[in-house]
């Protein structure tokens, strides 16, 4: 059996090693072991490798949070699954290894018609766009801001916010290459954050009145000046740390009259009932089939080659997500 793992916080091209352990564990009472399909490769993996979340990640461990596989052996009183069934384990880390060994409970049925690649990239930014747009999108004509734009779960909050009628501005550092990846989104003006002040910026967008609601993926002082930027009564919604910087701790004394949402998927996952969590699951994977949650595939790479994979998740021109393949057939680096 192969995996990657982490016994030290740092950069994750030095730090993710890769090793052959013992034969995957035999399930005990309610547990499956799932043989890994494909595994995905996104910020919210990398960064607590980094040792930003270091209160909350003990060391070693597997990383990667989302992917795809099949149940390969089930443990005694498990009810709901079987050998060969197709799953999302969620609930923890450790995608990122030949089996990774689950609670039945965080084990979700994926819908025959998604191929492995939707599935493997069906659950992170799908559900996190669509929790957050579900619950805090506002009703147009109200001016709403997503930063990161060109990233994967930017695109998706887009199409989910268009969806509602809202055409929002969009921040982001490639806006050379927005228009390539919008496929038919509709967005109000694109601006680059490092192109002058981007609160006068977004002022003078708004004709003064300021922003209604601003999805924040990036934090740092992009982070802080979109709460700074907000209307009355808005709300910052902050989902992701890609800055590696947190939010000004000061922002809720100058901001007393906004909200700050400090949104984690993992604590609502963990907070929630499994059938509610089926439920979304089953919109989610409406949406993916319609297109608006669904994500490009840059490369995909074999686990052994994990190394390759990190150089390439790190580099600008990258379009899509970048997977990870337990299977020993694929050819190296086709998507």
């Amino acid at each position: 059996m192969f995996r990657t793992i982490v016994r030290a916080f740092g950069p994750p091209k030095e730090v993710v090693t890769g090793e052959t352990c013992d034969p995957p564990p035999i399930p005990g009472p309610g547990q499956v072991l799932v043989r890994m399909l494909l595994a995905s490769i996104n910020p919210s993996d990398l960064i607590p490798i980094t040792g930003a979340y270091r209160t909350r990640t003990s060391l070693p461990f597997v990383p990667g949070f989302e992917g795809v596989g099949m149940v390969e052996a089930v443990g005694a009183h498990v009810s709901e699954l079987k050998v060969g069934d197709r799953v999302l384990p969620l609930g923890s880390a450790g995608a990122w290894q030949d089996f990774k060994l689950s609670e039945e409970q965080w084990c979700f049925p994926v819908p025959a018609d998604l191929t492995d690649q939707q599935a493997a990239m069906a659950y992170i930014n799908p559900l996190t766009a669509w929790m957050m747009t579900k619950e805090y999108a506002p009703a147009p004509p109200a001016t709403v801001v997503v930063n990161a734009a060109t990233s994967a779960i930017g695109q998706m909050i887009i199409r989910m916010l268009n969806r509602v009628g809202v055409r929002p501005i969009a921040l982001t550092r490639r806006p050379d290459v927005l228009d390539q990846l919008m496929n038919g989104s509709d967005v109000t003006a694109v601006i680059c954050p490092h192109d002058g002040d981007l609160k006068q910026r977004l002022y003078k967008l708004t004709e003064s009145r300021g922003l209604n609601v601003a999805y924040d993926a990036v934090g740092g002082s992009e982070g802080n000046d979109l709460a700074r930027s907000l209307a009355r009564g808005g709300r910052l919604i902050h989902y992701g740390l890609l800055s590696g910087v947190p939010l000004s701790p000061s922002l809720y004394r100058e901001c007393p009259d906004v909200q700050i949402v400090l949104f984690r998927l993992r604590d609502w996952v963990h907070t929630s009932e499994r059938r509610v969590i089926q439920s979304a699951l089953d919109e989610v994977f409406d949406l993916v089939r319609e297109g608006i949650a669904e994500s490009k595939v840059a490369r995909v790479f074999q686990l052994s080659s994990f190394k390759e994979a990190l150089d390439y998740e790190a580099t600008l021109a990258r379009n899509g997500k970048v997977l990870l393949s337990m299977s020993p057939d694929l050819t190296p680096m086709d998507p």
